[in-house]
């Protein structure tokens, strides 16, 4: 009898194990409760990558890309690359509720590559290829998603740093057109824009689950 219920709990807890692996493969439930349990602070969202879990979190503020990058650190965080669509919705939705504006950039955990620092958008130096992540966590370039004709390396190569468009419309016009939760290249003093709809208003911080 002991045997049996012993093969029985033992049985239970593997089916347990798996269908828990496969709801996390799956995407699991991220940042249902703030993360607690999940490896993530509270007020942090957990993402699960092909790296581990991540945890991101949403700061306000108008920085330059490298005052950003130490708050980040100064918290034991990175700032975060983004891996997947749902990565940008999810800073550009967290941004929103953060600031009065209503549209704004963020930054991100990306570097122009030293190949493709002085160079325009090209065959060579194309969308897929200019950045690397560097918060050393996000991989390939599924969270690669750009403007249109980006990253352009525009205003003499000056453009060597990332950052997500946030706004509460679907598209926000200056001089150009620009779609919301999609990425620009831009100067990393955080000068983007000055005072209008695509100036820096906030970044986003990532760490290891």
């Amino acid at each position: 009898m002991r045997v049996s219920l012993l093969l029985a709990v033992i049985l239970i807890g593997t089916v347990v194990q798996a269908q828990r692996r496969e709801y996390d493969r799956r995407g699991g439930s991220r940042g249902n409760n703030n993360g607690r349990g999940r490896g993530c602070d509270s007020g942090w969202e957990r993402f699960n990558r092909g790296s581990g879990g991540w945890c991101i979190k949403v700061f306000r503020g108008e920085h330059s890309q490298s005052n950003a990058e130490a708050r980040c650190r100064n918290i034991g965080a990175r700032l975060s690359g983004v891996q997947s669509q749902a990565e940008i919705n999810y800073i550009t939705l967290s941004a929103l509720s953060l600031i009065s504006q209503s549209s704004g950039s963020i930054w991100l955990g990306a570097k122009r590559t030293s190949s493709c620092s002085s160079s325009p958008l090209s065959s060579t130096c194309n969308s897929m290829n200019s950045f690397r992540w560097t918060d050393g966590s996000t991989q390939g370039t599924q969270g690669l998603l750009w403007n249109t004709n980006q990253p352009d390396n525009a205003h003499a190569q000056t453009q060597q740093c990332l950052v997500a468009l946030a706004s509460r419309s679907q598209t926000i016009q200056d001089q150009w057109r620009w779609e919301a939760n999609r990425l620009d290249d831009v100067a990393c003093g955080g000068t983007v824009g000055e005072n209008g709809p695509r100036a820096i208003r906030a970044y986003a911080c990532g760490k290891r689950a």
